[in-house]
């Protein structure tokens, strides 16, 4: 199992530049956090407005996602999210994914490159997409 990042599900949900090499890692299994679910859906609806996606096709993607990759809640992750949010000036919704990474020991896929340099400076390892 690897955890995947808002970055990484948006990419791969969808189907931006580079999704399949992230395709390959979902089909492994995969964990995120309940914030990346709003995270996506936020994209989502900016594409709706762009005329790029009908409204149905991004609530489907949505309800979808649930049975792609395994949820976890940020409640369980934000005290250690805070130190690192903290120590690296990284906003906190960023180093949830970091603290969820390394408190269940797996690796994290992000498309973020400053997060995957962090996420390696705490021990996390991290494939960036």
């Amino acid at each position: 199992m690897k955890v995947i990042d808002s970055s990484a599900l948006i990419k791969y949900l969808a189907k931006e530049k580079g999704w399949q090499e992230v395709e390959k890692h979902i089909v492994e299994e995969c964990a995120t956090l309940d914030l990346a679910i709003k995270e996506a859906g936020n994209a989502l609806v900016k594409k709706v407005i762009k005329g790029e996606v009908s409204a149905k096709t991004a609530d489907e993607i949505l309800k979808h996602t649930p049975k792609i990759v395994k949820i976890f809640s940020q409640e369980d992750h934000l005290s250690k999210a805070i130190e690192i949010s903290i120590k690296y000036k990284l906003p906190l919704y960023d180093s949830l994914f970091i603290a969820l990474s390394s408190n269940i020991g797996v690796s994290l896929l992000t498309s973020d490159e400053k997060q995957a340099e962090i996420s390696k400076e705490n021990g996390v390892t991290t494939i960036l997409v």
